[in-house]
């Protein structure tokens, strides 16, 4: 085992901020939240959380990049490039209307054809 890895400061900042996330409340006006909600304001923040360990603005962009791109289209089942099939997520109860997203895809396609 390394010792210059281990880091006990590190590891018990960490279990406090998990415990303390969970259990911290902050009261915050209506419109500091609204503040947090909006899309630039957590972009921000989220930079924040990610440049500080890697300390490469470049490195931390093409993260936000890769982090948004799974969140907002991968994993979106709105998104036209999600990974999952319109079936699947109909199956499993995700979207309510197959049928009419199958008829969307064959007009399409009979467009494209």
């Amino acid at each position: 085992m390394n010792v210059a890895s281990f880091d006990p400061i590190l590891i018990g900042s960490v279990i406090l901020m998990q415990i303390g996330a969970r259990h911290l409340e902050l009261d915050l006006t209506p419109f500091q939240k609204q503040l947090l909600k909006n899309k630039i304001i957590q972009a921000i923040i989220l930079f924040g959380i990610v440049y500080i360990p890697v300390r490469d603005l470049k490195k931390t962009l093409l993260i936000l990049i890769l982090i948004y791109l799974i969140i907002y289209v991968f994993f979106n089942e709105n998104h036209n490039y999600n990974l999952f099939s319109k079936k699947f997520l109909f199956t499993n109860g995700i979207i309510n209307n197959y049928e009419d997203i199958k008829k969307k895809y064959y007009m399409n396609l009979s467009k494209i054809i």
